[in-house]
């Protein structure tokens, strides 16, 4: 693991690299998508570092730099100006070199492709025997690979002026002359697949475009304005651009690829302010939804997939992401979603009816295998053990620290089912069909009396986390009943005891919500899934306390998670932190986490309305 990761992203192409956006380890790297186009990336000057006296993005796609030489103490010797930015047509790096002495000095840029695939970078055994090639060039250097698959990959280094290859970088001399001297140097890097032409990065068009993409709500704070600046640029440079609009990432570095369950949280936050990308995720899902049985990638017909990968790995069928359906939450949370969007864009109702009526379809028949009225997923040993957001294999487990098996029914999926009936109602009353309509909201209400005959937990006023195979409810504190506020399927009157435990001290940390109550068996702040506090778990929570009239706590909810981002230098919500209690200082970072994330980048958004003006008392 890096100890401090840097990343720029712009559609498929992402840079991942240390604190001076180098890559020469771990992670680090420039990609396309799941293949890792350049291993190594890294700026020398007379063979050292240089020393980095600021550094800033101006947008998630673009960093400048000002540097010196490395043993800059008394004298500067040698300044480096750099603007690096990572846009639509590749990755372009403009280093200017400034002497302020006579000695001449070799500029150094080390350059090396592994063509990897993200799943080898994150521990997955790695192909054997990959041949790479790397071919000097009049304007540089261009490493070329082919896949097991017979895809073409090529990374085109390309540099003005040009440098002089010597087999694992480029040098240019930046020539003494008394008073000093200046280099100017720009790089550009193109990942290309097949026979596909170089494109010209233009950065400053997606400059143009990012300034459409500003807060739509003016916040009395400016540092809480600046985390909610940071959260629409972050959420617009996570976007993919498909055939089907605006696709949000999952996050970085890890998970650059369509998730539906990630994406559809996503657009159910967003939706308010940037409902284009609701539209996107919604058709896109809609064009990959299943349509036959496959036991290896779990597809089903109405299922919405889970992920999405297109790596060599994949490709070759090593992984069942392709795309993998292993998701009991992604069909319901479609369905709900394309419900809000026709509020306010009914054409969608008619659209996407075949897709709507289909997962609806899935919902009553293959997600409820022994129709009892809930979802269900079975583990799969093959790809993913629990096929909910908590998708850890060590996530649900009983009061005796037994996990589940068999077909596993978890209480936020209930909730979200509950929701997409009545959405499947107003959507059939929008086409016309009353009496379907009729009979979604009778399931609707189906569901809200199951859970609350299966799920309650009258001796903590809460609910239990799922029901096991044998319908035995799994009656361990978890933050996901409190999740599930969110949804509507908690009934009123039962709604005051779960906030209540919700917000005691076994599972709200001050941060958030912990993901398992302290006095659990499993219990440890820094565990995946099993007392972290995932930020997106806590502002659902947060709408769902509102949506039951507990303003107060929402906002004060609200103001937690945006005092956690005030923290961070960056002003980013991390995809989770450690479930320590808060105390006076920052929250406890979780060492693996995407940084930023899309669930994240959407909270600051979602509870901008939240936070608007002071608690009461303040």
């Amino acid at each position: 693991m890096l100890s401090t990761r840097t990343v720029l992203k712009e559609n498929e192409l992402y840079l991942v690299g240390d604190d001076r956006y180098a890559v020469s380890s771990g992670e680090a790297g420039f990609y396309r998508r799941d293949t890792r186009h350049l291993s190594v990336y890294r700026w020398q000057l007379d063979g050292q570092t240089p020393q980095t006296l600021v550094q800033y993005l101006r947008a998630p796609f673009w960093m400048s730099e000002q540097s010196g030489n490395a043993d800059l103490g008394y004298t500067m010797h040698t300044g480096l100006t750099r603007d690096l930015t990572v846009s639509g047509g590749g990755l372009q790096d403009r280093v200017v070199v400034r002497t302020y002495s006579p000695e001449s000095h070799v500029l150094r840029l080390d350059l090396a492709a592994d063509f990897v695939d993200m799943f080898e970078v994150r521990g997955w055994p790695a192909l054997e025997g990959r041949v790479v090639s790397a071919q000097p060039t009049e304007t540089g250097v261009t490493f070329a690979y082919t896949a097991r698959d017979g895809l073409q990959n090529s990374t085109v280094v390309t540099c003005t002026p040009p440098g002089r290859w010597d087999g694992s970088g480029l040098e240019w001399t930046v020539e003494g002359q008394p008073g000093g001297t200046t280099l100017e140097v720009t790089v550009t890097v193109h990942a290309l697949h097949g026979d596909e032409a170089p494109v010209a990065p233009d950065p400053g068009a997606l400059g143009a475009d990012y300034a459409r993409w500003v807060a739509p709500v003016t916040l009395p704070d400016a540092a809480d304005q600046r985390v909610l600046d940071r959260s629409v640029q972050d959420l617009r440079s996570l976007l993919f651009h498909t055939r089907q609009g605006p696709f949000p990432a999952a996050g970085l570095p890890w998970f650059v690829a369509p998730f539906g369950r990630d994406s559809l949280i996503i657009a159910h936050l967003v939706l308010p302010h940037f409902p284009e990308i609701a539209v996107g995720v919604a058709r896109y899902l809609a064009a990959r939804q299943g349509v036959t049985h496959d036991p290896a990638t779990l597809e089903e017909p109405g299922k919405i997939l889970h992920e999405e990968r297109t790596g060599e790995l994949t490709r070759l069928g090593q992984t069942v992401f392709q795309p993998y359906y292993g998701s009991a939450d992604s069909t319901p949370l479609f369905v709900w979603l394309v419900g809000e969007l026709a509020r306010t864009h009914p054409e969608l109702a008619t659209e996407l009816r075949p897709h709507w009526h289909a997962a609806l379809a899935w919902m009553m028949g293959d997600g409820d295998p022994d129709q009892d009225g809930l979802i269900e997923y079975t583990p799969h040993a093959q790809g993913i053990r629990n096929q909910v957001w908590k998708d850890s294999g060590d996530s649900t487990f009983g009061a005796d620290d037994t996990d589940a098996e068999g077909a596993i029914a978890v209480i936020e999926v209930q909730g979200y089912a509950y929701a997409a009936y009545l959405a499947g109602a107003q959507l059939s009353r929008l086409t016309g069909d009353d009496a379907q309509a009729a009979e979604y909201e009778q399931r609707a209400r189906r569901v809200q009396a199951r859970v609350q005959e299966a799920f309650w937990w009258p001796e903590r006023g809460y609910y239990a986390h799922a029901l096991d195979g044998d319908k035995r409810p799994l009656r361990v504190l978890v933050s996901n009943p409190a999740h599930s506020l969110w949804t509507g399927v908690i009934p009123a009157e039962h709604a005051g005891a779960v906030v209540q435990t919700a917000l005691g001290p076994e599972l709200y940390s001050g941060w958030g919500l912990r993901t398992l109550g302290t006095h659990e068996v499993r219990y440890n702040p820094v565990s995946y899934h099993n007392g972290s506090v995932w930020p997106h778990d806590t502002a659902v929570f947060a709408l769902g306390l509102e949506r039951y009239g507990f303003t107060a706590e929402a906002r004060r909810v609200s103001r937690d998670l945006y005092d956690a981002a005030r923290w961070a230098q960056d002003a980013r919500l991390p995809e989770l932190f450690a479930g320590f209690t808060r105390e006076d200082g920052p929250p406890v970072p979780y060492p693996a986490a995407c940084h930023p994330q899309g669930w994240d980048a959407a909270i600051p958004l979602a509870l901008a309305h939240l936070i608007d003006r002071p608690l009461s008392g303040e």
